[in-house]
């Protein structure tokens, strides 16, 4: 058992995982005088003395853009892919009316589904529920955070349907308000591993929150409320790291380090602006397609026989139709999800070293098995649901 958790966090520290700050214990180095600012200068003492932990090994990011937006509206400002998963307002999810702001991540394949919940002590916990049939079954807490967070929210599990992002509020780990935090599940044994804190820059003395990658896209976000005015978070699009790589606090000097550390300037951390000119093209397209498809969130093309071609969602003759139809459009999205993890692929297996490459080809032979069975999955759901929706209008 031991060994088979050491593994795993050797895989989270090599695969989406990279964002996970590694320390030596706080009570053991010394307090450093801290570069004077509001922000700053407003941490406890331990929280200082976690944040001279983690500067020295803050994490080179390239930020593409940034958006000010209301704190609970920063969803709106996070362009995620449908094959990654979706966000359900809780009360919508559940069909309730509790006012809750709370939201509901769904997962891409839309079998599993993770949200935060008020307790009558006044305490979030996380939960999961898997899908079963038409439903969902019997939430399940997740103790291994709940033990040692508060305050959690906006919980994100990555396409490998292992990593899980969360903000939360951490007895120890935490530098202010709500920090990002990462946890590995262990689908074997059905627990998930010590939550970690991803560390700086994405982590701050202010309110820390929605962690959000689309690996495949290239593209991340995540929330902050740092340097904004009250009820204003800043929501930063960047290009996740496929390694994990630090600024060195020797070269740059302590007070530059912190202001990249806290994003001072997004522009400190183009590289190349040509870089930056790409990437941005790459977030304007998933905008515009995300704003085509609320604009165009009912119209389809589906060829039921030689005589009906339906062009309008509602032209469905039952909801169990419809939702055939939606889990055809799932499945279509994780195709392209897959297509496009097999193509970055391919162009790093050109580039890597032969152990590099067995590993990689490896990958390469599980996504294209799992493009089979997709396409396979696509092709009988089709038939099947022309078999059921003609049957429907025989009998209209």
């Amino acid at each position: 058992m031991k060994t088979r958790h050491y593994i795993l966090i050797a895989l989270a520290l090599l695969s989406t995982a990279s964002y996970a700050q590694r320390r030596k214990p706080v009570a053991k180095k010394p307090v450093a005088a801290v570069k004077t600012n509001s922000e700053l200068a407003s941490m406890t003492p331990h929280a200082k003395a976690l944040y001279e932990d983690m500067l020295p090994n803050t994490q080179r990011v390239f930020v593409i853009d940034s958006t000010i937006v209301d704190c609970d509206k920063v969803l709106s400002a996070i362009t995620l892919p449908k094959a990654y998963g979706t966000y359900v307002d809780y009360d919508t999810f559940f069909d309730k009316q509790t006012g809750s702001k709370q939201q509901v991540f769904v997962n891409g394949f839309g079998n599993r589904c993770y949200y935060t919940e008020l307790g009558t002590d006044s305490i979030t916990r996380l939960y999961m529920c898997d899908r079963l049939g038409d439903g969902w079954g019997t939430p399940r807490p997740v103790k291994e955070v709940n033990d040692d967070f508060t305050d959690i929210s906006y919980p994100y599990m990555s396409s490998d349907g292992q990593t899980l992002y969360f903000s939360g509020v951490s007895k120890t780990e935490g530098l202010g308000r709500r920090d990002i935090y990462m946890t590995k599940y262990d689908a074997e044994e059905g627990v998930f591993m010590p939550a970690e804190n991803i560390g700086l820059p994405f982590n701050s003395v202010a309110d820390d929150y929605a962690f959000v990658v689309a690996d495949a896209d290239r593209m991340a976000w995540f929330a902050s409320t740092r340097r904004q005015p009250e009820g204003k978070a800043c929501v930063y699009a960047f290009v996740p790291s496929e390694q994990r790589s630090n600024y060195n606090i020797d070269e740059l000097g302590r007070n530059r380090t912190i202001d990249l550390a806290s994003i001072k300037s997004i522009s400190d951390t183009w590289t190349n602006s040509n870089l930056r000119t790409q990437a941005m093209a790459q977030l304007n397209k998933l905008r515009d397609n995300a704003g085509k498809a609320v604009a165009e969130k009912d119209i389809i093309y589906f060829v039921v026989d030689d005589s009906h071609t339906y062009t309008n969602i509602n032209q469905f003759r039952s909801n169990d139709t419809r939702r055939a139809y939606y889990d055809i459009v799932r499945q279509n999205n994780d195709l392209r999800s897959i297509r496009n993890k097999t193509e970055a692929l391919r162009a790093q297996y050109h580039n890597a070293d032969e152990s590099g490459r067995a590993s990689i080809g490896a990958h390469i032979a599980k996504l294209e098995k799992q493009e089979l069975d997709t396409r396979a999955s696509i092709k009988k759901a089709k038939q099947d649901l022309r078999r059921k929706e003609s049957s429907l209008l025989k009998n209209r």
